[in-house]
């Protein structure tokens, strides 16, 4: 299984004005330094957790989807999506323009109308369309224009997949541990490639405002800060905090 941060938190635990009270700093002079030292805290003391603080979106990535999955990250606030990537795919083979609804591709064959695609998943350039009606061999109508240009060039990968209905699956959101997912009796994933193509897209943290957080994970953060800011070249959680985090870190049994 492979991670990948989707959403950064909108904001930090910690405020700037905070961090230089704890800190005992007046001056204006490193207020950007202190701002990145207040990230890299957070980030240390999640990892030393293994939770999510403020509210962000992962993603994870399955080659296989076994019935009963762990989620990382809590505490958990939802299953966002499940999707999979069918072994249908094709290319970008010519200039697609923005503000039109055609995509022109190498191959059509596979894709049926009412099929959500995507285009240059993870890229830049990524889009999420539905296709309308399909001239063979040619080109995909969708039911909404491109709002991303796909040239020859690019030759973007344009893949099918599907979304797993959230009636097929419990999902166990418990605070103190991992969030499961399970798949429910009589029902099976979507078909798909095998290879980086079962998704799932989590939203966790305890909350989207600082005062969410326990109070003692921003003392422990707060420790943090001051300990990088007196060993600039530190990557490390100094023993006080963990002191603090020892109560919420995550074991593996």
């Amino acid at each position: 299984m492979r991670l990948k941060l989707k959403t950064v938190p909108a904001i930090e635990p910690i405020t700037l004005e905070e961090a230089k009270l704890h800190l005992k700093v007046d001056s204006a002079d490193d207020n950007t330094l202190i701002s990145g030292l207040i990230t890299t805290a957070r980030e240390l003391a999640e990892k030393e957790t293994k939770r999510a603080f403020i509210t962000q979106v992962w993603q994870m990535f399955f080659d296989e989807a076994p019935d009963e999955i762990e989620i990382p990250k809590p505490p958990l606030q939802s299953v966002e999506s499940i999707k999979a990537i069918s072994e249908v795919e094709s290319y970008v083979d010519e200039n697609s323009a923005t503000g039109q609804p055609i995509l022109k591709v190498a191959s059509t064959v596979g894709f049926t109308v009412a099929d959500t695609v995507i285009i240059n998943r993870d890229g830049d350039r990524e889009e999420k369309l539905i296709i309308l009606s399909i001239q063979t061999g040619i080109s995909l109508t969708m039911t909404t224009n491109l709002t991303k240009e796909h040239t020859l060039l690019q030759a973007d990968v344009v893949e099918k997949y599907i979304l797993a209905s959230k009636t097929s699956y419990h999902i166990d959101t418990s605070e103190n541990s991992p969030g499961r997912i399970k798949l429910k009796s009589g029902y099976s994933w979507p078909t798909h490639r095998g290879f980086a193509s079962f998704i799932i897209t989590i939203k966790a943290g305890y909350g989207d405002a600082a005062a969410d957080i326990p109070y003692s994970i921003k003392q422990a953060i707060l420790q943090v800060i001051g300990h990088l800011y007196e060993n600039r070249e530190s990557q490390e959680v100094p023993d006080g905090a963990k002191s603090i985090l020892h109560n919420y870190k995550l074991y593996t049994i």
